[in-house]
């Protein structure tokens, strides 16, 4: 335990020496891989000398915001080491951001999705493997599930628990992006889903519980943030506990309802269309659709990009009950694992093959930025191999419509409960088809072999 400690700290210790010390943070935060920081004097931030850190496996510039890759589990206690420091020093996390406002990009929209949707990811996890588990009884031992129906009945109700608050999350998460108010965000997303709007009419509109899903939620706690705030900034402040809140709630429902829900109801039927059109379908089309997303999409996870996603994978979810997206693009990191695996084998460099006997079993598990930025990107020939084992993987994916019971979370072969129920034999083939395909297109380009430094 204390050598895990220290470990820890001597990664805290370089990422604080290398950003311009901790008094340059603005924010700091982490999602599952990352630690993700605003600074408030990039020019301060030594991008290559994080770079040349061993334990550190990569560094993204995503605009506004900085994103340190040190691995799955570490980020989270690396985060949790540094926001220790800064309290300490009486530097607070979630202070604002003294840096200047920065104009809208599509960049920082998709940082922002990320910081809402990425404190979800465990319990999305936890609940949605409690399922899969359920899902395994059913398929290895149903005469145990028939004899005891009351105990996986309740393994039901605890793995569907997320998908009852869910949008109270995304919600309550969104204003607090914002810097509103987090109890009202947490309203606005429980009017879009109360059953009592069904028995609703009001001027010919019939009222829909849940109408517009994920992104209706998105869309209403933006308005109600930026109302809230634009509102709060006019209002005396001798009424500003009455009025604010009241008036913000009134206006957004009302707009909600009225306007930003049936939109968002028609992008729901549009996305369904085009998912149907382009994955579901029976023709060679759709294998071919999945191949060029699998084998693209470790572009997108260069930049961190994949994060504007989220809110995709959880409409396919709740439009189809089952999200056909994720699997197909999990299948860029399962290209890269059978093309590293053969630099493995060939590789004379012991810097670089110590790398890979780190990064190549949680790589297999679905966490790829260790064997990308540490291995694959570097190499060139073999980023090209990994992608085209990723074309190879969702191609077959594609072909087999698997599917996963959750809207994102890990990747690799920790979604073998996640699957939907009779696709694990599928989902298994199609992550050899990305091995084998990744290695052979490996072994075809070939790599230039690292000289090691003396």
């Amino acid at each position: 335990m204390s050598n895990q400690i220290e470990h820890l700290e001597l990664i805290a210790d370089h990422i604080e020496q290398h950003i311009g010390g901790l008094d340059n943070v603005a924010t700091l935060t982490n999602c599952m891989t990352r630690v993700r920081l605003v600074v408030k004097n990039r020019s301060l931030f030594d991008m290559e000398a994080l770079r040349g850190y061993d334990e550190i496996k990569g560094v993204v510039d995503a605009g506004e915001q900085f994103q340190i890759i040190v691995g799955m589990g570490t980020a989270a206690k690396v985060a949790g080491v540094l926001n220790k420091r800064m309290k300490k020093g009486n530097m607070a996390t979630d202070a604002p951001v003294t840096t200047e406002k920065q104009p809208f990009s599509v960049r920082k929209m998709f940082n922002t999705l990320a910081a809402i949707f990425v404190p979800t990811i465990p319990a999305l996890i936890g609940c949605g493997l409690v399922l899969g588990l359920v899902n395994i009884f059913n398929l290895v031992s149903p005469d145990l599930v028939k004899a005891n129906p009351e105990i996986f009945n309740l393994f039901g109700v605890v793995g569907k628990a997320v998908f009852a608050v869910l949008s109270i999350m995304i919600g309550m998460n969104t204003a607090k992006e914002l810097q509103a108010s987090p109890a009202i965000g947490a309203v606005m997303a429980a009017i879009l889903a109360s059953p009592a709007l069904a028995g609703i009419e009001l001027f010919g509109n019939k009222l829909v519980p849940g109408g517009g899903g994920m992104f209706a939620v998105l869309l209403v706690c933006v308005f109600s943030s930026k109302f809230e705030l634009w509102f709060r900034s006019i209002c005396k402040e001798s009424l500003d506990l009455i009025l604010t809140p009241t008036v913000t709630i009134l206006v957004s429902a009302s707009v909600a309802l009225f306007i930003i829900q049936p939109i968002a109801h028609t992008v729901n039927m549009w996305l369904g269309n085009l998912v149907s059109m382009a994955l579901l379908n029976e023709s060679a089309g759709s294998v071919a659709v999945g191949g060029v997303l699998g084998g693209g999409f470790l572009f997108l996870l260069l930049t961190g990009l994949h994060q504007g996603l989220i809110p995709i994978h959880a409409q396919i979810l709740e439009t189809f009950g089952l999200n056909y997206l994720f699997p197909i693009l999990a299948m860029g990191g399962m290209g890269q694992v059978g093309a590293a695996a053969y630099v493995y084998l060939k590789t004379k460099n012991e810097r670089l093959k110590k790398t890979i006997t780190g990064a190549l079993p949680v790589g297999i598990l679905g966490v790829g930025e260790p064997l990308l930025f540490g291995v694959s990107l570097p190499l060139g020939k073999t980023f090209v191999a990994g992608c085209c084992g990723g074309f190879v993987g969702g191609a077959m994916m594609a072909a087999f419509k698997v599917g996963i019971i959750i809207p994102f979370g890990t990747a690799g072969l920790s979604l073998i409960p996640l699957v939907g129920p009779g696709q694990i034999m599928p989902f298994l083939m199609s992550v050899a088809g990305a091995w084998i395909a990744g290695f052979i297109a490996s072994m075809l380009l070939g790599f230039t072999d690292p000289v090691e430094k003396a």
